[in-house]
């Protein structure tokens, strides 16, 4: 039986698609880690709002900056520029945060930066934005099951939300205007007391787990349910732009663990 000839096979695929540049690959790194960051809506809103307190509070200070830059004369900073600048400000975000932050600040996408806008803060074009859908954030909601006397969770949508600026103060320090423990923070209306307290243990690296949280500091006050909100305390918000502002108290103690000048008892021996 006669051999067969080997044919020769056609290439399956179609086009390869066309290699990327160095500077193409890295744009498309760049682009992806941004997106972690937007895509995640309240990550974005939480890095907003503490850019926006830091922009309003180092406002003055970044305009004398990049006057040096601005060698025009006409406010207008490349991208490059204005990261150089955070750097040197020492701006509280990474590399990542400041690309994203720059593509906030660059009002018309043409990879500029104007300086002189930053007092009108980020949310300067939040007229546009509000004629959209307004964004959904998930939470819980507990109901009762007919079989049973326990409750299971549905997640339901607010459609609407209120934003609230809290003003954290230390019970202990409150006399001491510029204590470092005196901080701000914008939350949702519908946050819980027990979310309060582990911002306050992020903020001051705590690591106790009693914390209480007053409405006032007076001495007969009650500290506020953990399991409860800001809502149920009859504190109901308002816009992102303009939030309700709130002064909470705060208290903690410090716990020892493997103390050795603590836990001798030596010491108390006569």
């Amino acid at each position: 039986m006669p051999a067969k000839k080997k044919g020769k096979g056609k290439k399956k695929g179609g086009k390869k698609k066309p290699k990327l540049t160095k500077e193409e690959r890295i744009q498309l790194k760049l682009n992806k880690a941004c997106a972690l960051i937007t895509d995640q809506k309240d990550v974005y809103q939480n890095f907003l709002d503490r850019m926006e307190r830091w922009l309003a509070s180092n406002n003055l200070k970044a305009k004398e900056l990049y006057q040096r830059f601005d060698k025009n004369g006409d406010g207008v900073l490349s991208y490059d520029e204005f990261k150089a600048g955070m750097l040197d400000l020492d701006a509280p975000c990474n590399a990542i945060e400041l690309e994203v932050l720059a593509r906030r600040l660059d009002k018309d996408s043409n990879s500029t930066i104007d300086y002189r806008e930053f007092s009108k803060g980020l949310f300067a074009s939040e007229s546009e934005l509000s004629m959209e859908e307004p964004p959904s954030l998930v939470t819980r909601q507990a109901l009762c099951h007919p079989g049973c006397s326990l409750g299971h969770w549905r997640d339901h949508i607010e459609r609407h939300p209120r934003y609230v600026r809290v003003h954290f103060r230390s019970i202990t320090f409150d006399h001491l205007k510029l204590y470092p423990g005196h901080f701000s923070e914008v939350v949702l209306s519908h946050s819980t007391i027990l979310s309060l307290c582990g911002i306050i243990k992020e903020e001051l690296s705590l690591t106790t787990t009693t914390l209480l949280i007053y409405h006032d500091k007076t001495k007969d006050a009650l500290a506020l349910d953990p399991a409860r909100t800001l809502e149920d305390y009859g504190i109901k918000g308002n816009t992102r732009e303009d939030p309700q502002e709130v002064v909470l108290f705060y208290n903690y103690t410090t716990e020892f663990h493997d103390c050795s000048l603590l836990s001798a008892d030596y010491y108390f021996i006569k």
